[in-house]
Parts: structure tokens; C-alpha cells; sequence
């Protein structure tokens, strides 16, 4: 007894000391940030280069993340742990208009874009920089594809002697563990409407290859997406389209010396040599380089104020039924946000940036209500990220108009269910066996340990015939097209922006920044501002965030490693519930 009350009190006082330690750490860590955040705006000097590294995430806007507060090896607290696709832009505009500022070097060794249009928005907005006829520099100890392209605006291009270019071509690779769920004998079943051979997001649970269906919308829209930046590259480097092809199919641009003599880069040099060669170029004796960081930080509005305005409401990530995140679309959210919209005076357009694959089905019917109904009010314009796709397209087929990169990846209108039996692997592995008593022959509805019977399976076919037609009919009165030319383009198929627009599925060409000016016309305003809605967490909701779940993911994503994506979609995989509207597979560039 007297070791059980020692070892007793010795656990009481370990847990007192240990959240003791938590307290002071966790008001520690507060008092920092709110020093940081109380810090002045910094200046910045003459003669300044402007050093761009893109070694943060990238999403449409700054999402903070503290968990960077519990990594090893931080001197500054971060709490701009990604890069804003919307802020990014406003920093090019600032420094091209700045007399400090003399010329960007893009240092790209690492790049964590997540598509193409994203990179897109970012060299066109790096293209407009060039008019001030300043210079871009770009440097990378080896250039990724996405890196490479985004270089090819640049002035000059410098690469690492022993570094490469990695100049591949575009392919895509879809998993499946139809094999892997045999073994724990977990049985699946696909239901999905009888047109919908494009809609294959299912098939990785129930084939172990890709259907010709698959294979073909693949090999169109990652061959659409790959002419379109090879042209752009190649009329950049002024290298044949023919020439690039083949260096790219031989892989003669991998090495440096090759990358060189091919006209792939301009020179080869290390980067504190690069720097120089940058200040003797500018004809300077002294170059302050300006990180991207401290610039970002030196402007305060990132978006104009005004009396009229613009609301842009950000909807980014899979898409579920309730309030979601900053990284993740809860149609609660977005519903209340775009009534809010709706309602404010001040408000006289809506820009609603889609950037999700889709997800909940019933979820995009809720958002996709709320759209057509706002866009009776007021102009609702559409801009699409790296993907809108399946509940991400639904969501912007009711706006009045909708604007895409030629890169993005949208369509796959349709839907799907998939059905798991566990009940044999449970009764194979850990012995659980389940009996049944009801009182109706279907009172057992969709159990996840015994299969469909014949009723079930027939009522959830219906069901998913019933929410494809209403999409496909969504589509039609949106696109104003008929409900057979809308289903002869849909049965689930991707389309990249390019084709997209050329049958009818998105009105123009462009990025955020376009969709706002197209906002600002259809409700015939000029002097106005932006708002960006809906507000991120705040520091005491990331605090929390990040000492619990999404610090644990952002470790686990840095051990990980790139099979971390692969994670991500099984999780994703194991949310799904009910009918889906999402993209078919998991595409790696």
C-alpha cells in the first residue's frame, strides 16, 4: 500500500509540473507572437533585389500555421507559414512600381505548388513585373518541371554545375488497392449511374489497373496541359517545340552541361557567384536582398478599401457537410458566407475561388442552392484555381460567369458511392461475427458488415442516378446548354481549362485578379474594395489547432516525406460517406 500512495503522488506531481510547463510554454509562445505581430513595418532600402523562394506551402491565400512553432530548428516565429496566392501577387504589383526595388531573383530549389494554374497565375503576374523593364533572375540548385516553367519568365537562368534540370514530360498515376483489400478479405462495391465510364474514382477500390475510359481522359488532359506550358517555354527560350519535345522524351536537358548547351539555361554558376554576377549586371557596389518575407511585411493593404465592395469568398480543399476550415470547404460556412454577402449593402459582387476536387455530394447541392440564388442578387463570378472539379464545378455552374487558367482542371461531371462489407475480415482476423434480428427485411440498411441486399442496391442506384441527373441539369440551366449536350460532355470526365472553355464549360481566361475586375464590371463599380471572406482562425483557435492534430500532420508530413499525398488520400478515402462527387484519382506531376 505504501508503494501504491508513492506512486501515486509521483504521478499527481508529474502531471501538475507537466501542465505547469504547458501553461508557462503555451503564454510564452502567445506573448512572442503578439511582440511579433506589434512589430514595425519594416523599410526597405535602395537598391534593393527582391529574393522570391518558394519553400512554403502555396494555397490561394496566407493560411497561418503554428505548428511551425514546434519544429526544431525555428530562431523566428513564423506564423506565415505558407505563401498567399492572392498576397503573392500584390507583392509582384508593389515591387514592380517600387524604385527600391532594382530586380527579382527567383530562388527556386524548392517549390511547393500544389497545380499548374497556380505556377500560371504566379509567371503571369511575374510577366506584368517585367514591363517596369526591370529584370528577373532566376537560380535553383536543380530545377523541378513546375520550377523550370516558372523560370522560363525570367530574364536569365542560372543553374547549379552539378545540379539538373528535370525537364520529363507530364504523366499521371493512380492507385489501387483493390489487391490490398482482398487480403483482409473487406469486400467493396461501386455504384455509379450507367454513363458514367469517366467517373473512376471508385475503380481503385474494385479494379487493379485503369479502365480504357480512365486511360483516355488522362492521356487528353495531361496532354492539353503539357502542350500549353511547353509552347509558353518554348517560346520563352526561342527553342523549336519539336526540338523540346525530343530533348524532353531523351532526357537532354538532365544534366547541367546538356541544360547549357541546349539553351535551357544561361549559364552555369553557384549562387553566391550568381549573386555577384546580379550586382555587377545592375551596375550597384551594394545590394540589399529583400526576402520575400520582409516584403510581404512592409505592405499593409493587400487589397484596396472602399466603399463599394467585392466580396472574395475562398473555398479551398474537399468539400463536407458543416463548417470546415482554411484548408478544407464545409458548405455551413460557405453557405453563411455567401448570405452574408448577399445581404450587406456595401457588397455589390461576389467572387467565389473554387479549389477543390470535390467531395460531398449533398454538401455541393447545399453551396450550389446558395449560388444560384445569391446570382440573382448580385453578380457571382467564378475563379477556379489549380482544380474545380465534380462538386467543385457544381458549385460554379449557377455564377454568372466563370473564369479558369488554361491549366486548370475541371469537369468530372458525375458521381459515385462505394459500398465496404467488413465482416468477413473481422470474422477471418479478430473473430467478431455479427448476428441479425429486424423488423423489416431492410432494417439493416448500408451495414458496414454485411452486404447490399438486392433493395438496397437497387434504391442506391436510384439515388445516385437521381443526384447525377440533377447535376447534369444544374449544369445545363447554368451553362445555359441543353440537358443532352451537357450529359454528351459529362459522364464523369475531367476537362482541362483549355478544352473547358472551348466546349462551353467556362467563359474566359484568367486568374483571381482577372475574376475581381470582371466583378467590379458586371456590377458596374469602379472605385471599390475587396474583402476576403471567410475570415481565417484566429490566434487562439491556431494555437490551439496546432499544438493538437495539425501539429502532429506536419510532422508526420516531414518525416513522411512525398508518400505523404498518398496518406492524405487514403484519409480521404476513409471520410467518404454517402454519395461523392469528386475527382476520379490522384495525379502526381
Amino acid at each position: 500500500m505504501k508503494q501504491f500512495f508513492k506512486f501515486m503522488f509521483a504521478s499527481c506531481l508529474g502531471v501538475f509540473l507537466s501542465t505547469i510547463i504547458l501553461i508557462v510554454t503555451f503564454f510564452i509562445i502567445v506573448t512572442s507572437i503578439i511582440s511579433a505581430s506589434t512589430k514595425s513595418i519594416p523599410d526597405i532600402e535602395e537598391n534593393s533585389v527582391l529574393v522570391i523562394k518558394l519553400d512554403k506551402p502555396i494555397y490561394d491565400r496566407e493560411v497561418s500555421d503554428f505548428s511551425d512553432l514546434f519544429m526544431s530548428g525555428k530562431e523566428d516565429i513564423d506564423v506565415s507559414s505558407s505563401i498567399g496566392l492572392t498576397e503573392f501577387i500584390a507583392v509582384i504589383n508593389k515591387a514592380k512600381t517600387d524604385p527600391n526595388i532594382k530586380a527579382i531573383m527567383l530562388d527556386l530549389s524548392i517549390i511547393q505548388a500544389n497545380g499548374w494554374a497556380t505556377v500560371q497565375e504566379m509567371r503571369d503576374a511575374l510577366a506584368g513585373f517585367k514591363e517596369s523593364k526591370k529584370k528577373i533572375y532566376a537560380f535553383s540548385d536543380t530545377y523541378t518541371q513546375n520550377a523550370y516553367y516558372l523560370a522560363t519568365v525570367a530574364d536569365e537562368i542560372s543553374l547549379n554545375p552539378v545540379g539538373h534540370l528535370q525537364l520529363t514530360g507530364l504523366g499521371g498515376q493512380v492507385m489501387f488497392v483493390k489487391d490490398l483489400l482482398n487480403k483482409f478479405d473487406i469486400d467493396v462495391e461501386l455504384l455509379r449511374p450507367a454513363n458514367n465510364d469517366y467517373k473512376s474514382a471508385g475503380e481503385m477500390f474494385v479494379n487493379n489497373k485503369m479502365s480504357e475510359a480512365n486511360k483516355t481522359q488522362i492521356k487528353a488532359y495531361v496532354s492539353s496541359i503539357w502542350d500549353y506550358i511547353a509552347n509558353n517555354m518554348s517560346q520563352s527560350r526561342k527553342i523549336d517545340i519539336a526540338t523540346l519535345n525530343n530533348n524532353v522524351s531523351n532526357l537532354e536537358t538532365f544534366m547541367a552541361e546538356d541544360a547549357l548547351k541546349n539553351k535551357y539555361v544561361d549559364n552555369l554558376t553557384f549562387r553566391t557567384d550568381n549573386q555577384e554576377k546580379i550586382k555587377k549586371d545592375l551596375n550597384l557596389k551594394k545590394v540589399n536582398w529583400v526576402q520575400y518575407k520582409k516584403y510581404r511585411n512592409s505592405i499593409v493593404e493587400i487589397m484596396p478599401k472602399g466603399k463599394d465592395q467585392i466580396a472574395v469568398i475562398y473555398a479551398f480543399g474537399d468539400v463536407a457537410q458543416g463548417k470546415g476550415g482554411d484548408l478544407s470547404i464545409g458548405s455551413e460556412t460557405i453557405v453563411k458566407e455567401i448570405r452574408r454577402a448577399v445581404e450587406n449593402s456595401r457588397v455589390k459582387a461576389i467572387v467565389l475561388r473554387i479549389n477543390s476536387g470535390g467531395g460531398d455530394a449533398i454538401a455541393s447541392e447545399q453551396m450550389t442552392n446558395e449560388v444560384i440564388k445569391a446570382n440573382k442578387v448580385k453578380p457571382v463570378i467564378v475563379s477556379m484555381g489549380d482544380v474545380a472539379a465534380s462538386a467543385g464545378y457544381e458549385m460554379a455552374c449557377g455564377a454568372s460567369k466563370i473564369v479558369a487558367n488554361p491549366v486548370t482542371i475541371t469537369g468530372s461531371i458525375g458521381v459515385f458511392g462505394v459500398v465496404p462489407n467488413f465482416g468477413k475480415a473481422l470474422k477471418k482476423s479478430i473473430g467478431i461475427g455479427f448476428d441479425t434480428v429486424q423488423t423489416h427485411k431492410n432494417s439493416i440498411f448500408l451495414s458496414a458488415v454485411t452486404p447490399m441486399s438486392t433493395d438496397t442496391r437497387l434504391v442506391m442506384q436510384k439515388s445516385i442516378d437521381v443526384f447525377y441527373k440533377n447535376f447534369v441539369n444544374r449544369v445545363a440551366t447554368g451553362r445555359n446548354k441543353s440537358f443532352q449536350y451537357i450529359d454528351s460532355i459529362a459522364k464523369g470526365r475531367v476537362w482541362v481549362g483549355k478544352d473547358a472553355k472551348e466546349i462551353g464549360l467556362i467563359d474566359e481566361f484568367g486568374g483571381l485578379y482577372k475574376s475581381i475586375e470582371i466583378a467590379a464590371k458586371e456590377a458596374k463599380i469602379k472605385d471599390y474594395g475587396v474583402i476576403a471572406l471567410p475570415k481565417t482562425k484566429d490566434i487562439t483557435e491556431q494555437i490551439f489547432s496546432a499544438m493538437g492534430q495539425e501539429a502532429e500532420l506536419k510532422l508526420f508530413t516531414k518525416e513522411l516525406g512525398k508518400p505523404y499525398s498518398f496518406f492524405l488520400e487514403l484519409k480521404s478515402i476513409s471520410d467518404m460517406k454517402g454519395v461523392q462527387a469528386r475527382i476520379p484519382y490522384l495525379i502526381s506531376f
